[in-house]
């Protein structure tokens, strides 16, 4: 989109928010038929009834709750709450990523979390079948319903933490607002114009609501903010070629001799160290010590024992352009039929970016020892090798390409249609419903390396002089314009998802009994989703420097299902029982892969008296593999495993404390077992935090289990005093275990179980389950094949308690003034018990609970309070916003670690809405009101939690809404 339709677009519907006119009522009921006297669906259960409340435990946010928090993304506002960790964000910079927006319920993935649009599927936005909630304009969102625990008996498979519900809302007349947020330091501004419209027609028999919404997001770069400017060093992959010795070193001598001529005593310069040229053409050493270095290159960190990269042009927030539509059309073509259809469209692009670090990761260039741009200092020390003739191989960042940057190109369609009716004057109703849908994202990535390219120049006579301008020269952090055209290029990647439903729902009444009306639903469906990745023909063939070889993928599943649920009520109107009802459903899901699974549930709601209910139940959950899971094939990737200098990295490094303790000869011959030359064992560092890994799928997956418990209370006393007729409370306790969960185990974990940090491998075994999963290259000794495969692995068992108070109080009816005034307290409170991973089955569990790292952040408490004050036409907020201390993940896995952890991080926001005339309104806020600066993540100065914490500090943001 051109920058002046942007601008056009943005200025016009802005306009048109500040408009002050008269305007129609407005209908803020949530879905089709949600009103005061008609029958509902609550999240949770199929079956519709009146005064319908909840036996899951459920949080509900409004959208005026929504607009509160002053975000312009749905998933921005919920992440607030304490039920959510933050997954895939506005701060997700990760080459991989592409921008997109999902939901992580409980921390357990956001592939085990169900999303819905009015209880329906959406579609999903990549081969982990998640849902991107970009592609909802937030305009027409009227509320969410958010429920803790298994549902997959009612909805089917990936409902294992839980299930998100949007619910949309009908609008009579136009709706139109705008809001334009930007931080106290000028930047990362955000421009969001949404218009919603509705209407009647066939004298009211039909209804018509569309919406469309257009966001503007600037980016942030990393060094804007102090806090990542501490950041010192993330690689000790330098801009400059570093000759790396390998298993082809020199001799003592020879390095000696001649780093004596710079003053340095015998010894001081191992000849297992990389070495590097200096511009006034002598030699330096780093590694195991910097010795000699004499440049000033930009964004080079000399730490006195190393060299490191230091962050320089990536995004602490991600730039975003999008536009998001929807439409639904209704008509009653009879009392008993009516007839529906929806679409939606999403078209947006996002921009990842970081500096070469991934042009670099640890590509080797083998440079002829003829070649012309190897310098005269260093010719004696190749001389010197054991095969003098040998290649001199070189590792080096590309700074002279520019950092690598990846367009998203993403476009979601959805279109569902059907019909509902009812049975006669049964009371039973149905509803037959098809959808199909499909997502496309074209990853655009600038600034690629072809390793094919650059070996032909250094391997060319004349350094390939002849070739480009000047010639490649491999030890240098510049080289030609042309050069530099030559070896780069853009690549490009396409996956593509597609969903098909079917569903068919009855629900109604089937008899009276004496505590009340026996209610069911039953019904029936098939679902198939496709996936297919295209990567381009240069990374196919593996030529792209640092993306590992990477194939093309497809694959299909597909489900048949049917379900019964059954509302039974057993008591009613006795001593200390109100109400008392069972609510039992049963679903069987036959998957093309793995076959036929049953999926269960019993839920108990009992009203002991006016204003007091106990709920609570058992439920089993599954989720089938999803096509990634099973169709991946072998993807290259490059996953962080840290720097021996922070207490992580290559154990078989011989500066790492495995290699100094007392089983430091049993470690170094795991390192030659798994494919270390024996030559280097002795001296072999490494100082790159990335290594070369390879995801694939597996077609042997069988589906996880999931047994959800709940059990809580419910208190909303009617009380005459006017202090207490305001207060509604609930508590409720969750345990979640998950059997044979699917998931990948982490380089990173398969080091130190491999290597023994937490007891995994006593015997330090190299024929251990984790040890297989680690390739080393045949001639550095590197980590070069790690292997990262879905598996069916041990599980997860998680627990805590949710709690929500919510409290209002007309200020008139406690004697403070006698206008419209009232102040309330909201406030939701999670506190985690524990949150245990087993990777295999049969090993012990591991407690992850109050831990952060390993990209998860894990609080013992967390908690969302709001503090309001309003009138008619004014409400005040004032938000608290609660992140508990927590220790560093690696200690959990490592006894010896010493990373620490975090302390308690507390924001306030704060927020204004005024409405001056009737049917517009202004809102104002500030979020991180006292400009907090986030915490220090896992010991790394300039390193955080970007999701969980705030990194753009204090941010404003101006929005108005205007109905016609």
């Amino acid at each position: 989109m051109s920058d002046n339709i942007k601008r056009m677009l943005v200025m016009s519907a802005s306009l048109l928010s500040l408009a002050s006119a008269p305007a129609f009522a407005q209908d803020e009921s949530a879905g089709e038929g949600a009103s005061a006297t008609s029958e509902i669906v609550v999240t949770g259960s199929r079956i519709a009834r009146r005064d319908f409340s909840a036996s899951s435990p459920i949080v509900t946010l409004g959208s005026d709750a929504v607009s509160a928090t002053g975000s312009v993304t749905l998933e921005g506002a919920l992440n607030q709450l304490p039920q959510f960790t933050p997954d895939s964000t506005a701060f997700s910079n990760d080459l991989n990523a592409t921008g997109q927006a999902t939901l992580n319920l409980r921390g357990l993935g956001a592939q085990r979390n169900l999303v819905l649009l009015d209880g329906r599927r959406l579609q999903p936005s990549n081969a982990s079948q998640v849902i991107d909630i970009n592609t909802l304009p937030t305009i027409l969102i009227g509320g969410t319903e958010i429920i803790s625990g298994g549902a997959s008996a009612v909805y089917g498979s990936d409902a294992i933490s839980g299930v998100v519900n949007f619910k949309l809302r009908q609008i009579d007349g136009v709706e139109i607002s705008g809001q334009n947020t930007l931080t106290s330091r000028g930047d990362g501004g955000i421009r969001e114009v949404s218009v919603g419209a509705g209407t009647r027609f066939a004298d009211g028999r039909g209804q018509v609501t569309v919406g469309a919404s257009y966001t503007d997001r600037d980016a942030i770069g990393i060094n804007a903010r102090s806090f990542f400017r501490e950041n010192r060093g993330v690689s000790g992959t330098i801009p400059l070629g570093l000759f790396t010795p390998g298993a082809n070193a020199p001799n003592q001598a020879a390095v000696d001799a001649a780093f004596a001529a710079y003053g340095f005593a015998p010894g001081t310069v191992l000849n297992s160290t990389s070495i590097g040229v200096n511009p006034d053409g002598t030699l330096f050493s780093t590694g195991r010590g910097v010795f000699n270095y004499r440049d000033n290159i930009p964004f080079v960190n000399n730490t006195g024992t190393a060299l490191l990269q230091v962050p320089g042009t990536t995004y602490s927030q991600i730039p975003i352009e999008r536009i998001s539509t929807f439409g639904r059309a209704t008509f009653e073509a009879s009392d008993n039929l009516k007839l529906f259809v929806q679409g939606l469209y999403t078209d947006y692009t996002s921009t990842t970016i970081q500096d070469a670090a991934p042009n670099a990761g640890l590509w080797t260039m083998r440079v002829p020892v003829a070649n012309p741009f190897i310098p005269s200092a260093l010719r004696p020390l190749l001389g010197a090798r054991a095969n003098p003739a040998g290649p001199v191989v070189v590792t080096k960042r590309y700074s002279e390409v520019g950092p690598r940057s990846v367009d998203h190109e993403a476009t979601t369609w959805q279109i569902l249609g059907g019909a509902s009716g009812k049975f006669g004057d049964s009371g039973v109703t149905w509803e037959l419903y098809g959808s199909t849908g499909k997502s496309v994202v074209d990853d655009i990535s600038f600034g690629s390396v072809f390793t094919d390219k650059v070996q032909q120049l250094v391997s060319a006579a004349d350094g390939g002089a002849s070739i480009c301008a000047g010639g490649y020269n491999p030890f240098s952090a510049t080289n030609s314009a042309e050069c530099v055209a030559y070896i780069s290029g853009t690549t490009r990647n396409r996956t593509e998802t597609r969903q098909d439903v079917v569903e068919l729902n009855i629900q109604g009444g089937l008899a009276q009994l004496p505590a009340g009306e026996l209610r069911f639903a039953a019904g029936a469906g098939y679902r198939r989703n496709t996936f297919s990745f295209e990567p381009d023909p240069q990374q196919i063939t593996g030529n792209v420097v640092a993306i590992a070889k990477t194939s093309p993928t497809a694959g299909s599943t597909s489900a048949k299902e049917v379900y019964a649920e059954l509302l039974v009520p057993v008591l009613h109107d006795m001593f200390a029982i109100q109400n008392l009802t069972l609510d039992f459903a049963y679903r069987y899901s036959d998957y093309k892969q793995s076959g036929g699974v049953s999926t269960y549930k019993v839920d108990v709601d009992w009203t002991v008296v006016e204003g007091l209910r106990l709920r609570g139940g058992y439920q089993r959950a599954i989720r089938a593999p999803n096509v990634g899971e099973l169709y991946t094939a072998t993807t290259g990737l490059y996953p962080t495993i840290g720097l021996i200098a922070n207490g992580a990295g290559d154990p078989c490094d011989i500066r790492s404390g495995f290699r100094t303790g007392a089983n430091g000869a049993k470690v170094r011959d795991i390192c030659i077992a798994q494919g270390m030359p024996a030559g280097i064992a002795d001296v072999y560092v490494n100082n790159v935090a990335q290594v070369a890994a390879f995801l694939s799928g597996n077609q042997n997956l069988k589906p996880e289990t999931a047994d959800t418990y709940t059990i809580g209370a419910v208190l909303a006393p009617r009380a005459s005093s006017p202090w207490l007729s305001g207060f509604r409370a609930s508590v409720d306790y969750y345990n979640i275990a998950i059997d044979d969960a699917i998931a990948t185990i982490p380089v990173s974990v398969s080091l130190n179980k491999c290597f023994n940090a937490d007891g995994s491998n006593a015997g330090y075994d190299a024929a251990n389950f984790y040890c297989a999963l680690i390739g080393r290259d045949a001639a550095s000794g590197g980590i070069t094949n790690a292997l990262q495969p879905f598996l069916n692995l041990g599980g997860y068992r998680t627990a805590g308690v949710d709690v929500q108070l919510d409290w209002t109080v007309r200020l008139a009816d406690v004697g403070i003034g006698d206008g419209s005034g009232r102040f309330g307290i909201s406030s939701v409170i999670n506190y985690l018990d524990k949150f245990e991973i087993q990777n295999l089955p049969g090993a012990p569990f591991q407690d992850f609970a109050r831990t952060i790292g390993s990209g998860t952040t894990l609080p013992r408490w967390r908690s969302t309070t709001s503090f309001t004050y309003g009138t008619d036409r004014f409400n005040a907020l004032l938000r608290w916003r609660h992140v508990g201390a927590m220790i560093d993940a690696s200690m959990v896995t490592n006894a010896a670690s010493t990373t620490p952890g975090v302390k308690a991080h507390d924001y306030f926001d704060l927020s204004l809405r005024v409405d001056p005339v009737e049917r517009f309104s202004v809102r104002f806020g500030v979020n991180n009101l006292f400009d907090k600066t986030p915490p220090v993540v896992s010991g790394v100065l300039g390193q955080t939690d970007a999701g969980t914490y705030d990194v753009l500090g204090r941010t404003f943001y101006l929005a108005a809404t205007a109905r016609f």
